[in-house]
């Protein structure tokens, strides 16, 4: 399954040819083609931030107060991408979220980080992916499994 069959199951043709604002990326060349790197590496962000945010959310009021007060911990909060730096990130996310409603969590929020956050995003997604592969959609995050991949590494 391309990544066109999996973000966009009732497929459409004229959504698929879309360019992204600043026309550098398609997101779909065709039907049958993958997604670019970066536009899937986008949609590996937003899946992982979507699912450290609910693993935050069904936390309990204690457990979410430590974590807020842990200093060591990156905040479990999806912070969008640097306008000026990751422009490109940008703009891929928010054609995603608002005009294919794709990782519709985020809509309505502001994607600007005001500072570079990719690097970081890749760290927390390599922590991310052994975590993914255990909970493969059918749970949320435990808070031993949010420390563990939120933990600066």
């Amino acid at each position: 399954m391309n990544i066109a069959q999996t973000l966009l199951p009732e497929f459409d043709q004229e959504i698929a040819g879309c360019r992204i604002p600043g026309g550098r990326f398609r997101i779909f060349p065709d039907p049958e083609a993958d997604a670019s790197p970066i536009v899937q590496e986008i949609a590996d962000f937003l899946d992982m931030w979507s699912c450290l945010e609910d693993g935050f959310e069904a936390l309990d009021a204690a457990d979410q107060k430590a974590f807020r007060e842990d200093d060591d911990l990156i905040p479990p909060v999806f912070q969008g991408f640097d306008g000026n730096e990751e422009g490109d990130y940008q703009g891929v996310a928010g054609f995603m979220i608002g005009h294919l409603a794709c990782f519709t969590k985020f809509a309505g929020r502001d994607l600007e980080s005001h500072h570079p956050v990719v690097e970081g995003y890749r760290r927390v997604l390599q922590a991310f992916h052994p975590v993914r592969d255990r909970i493969d959609g059918t749970r949320t995050l435990t808070v031993s499994e949010l420390r563990a991949v939120l933990s600066p590494g």
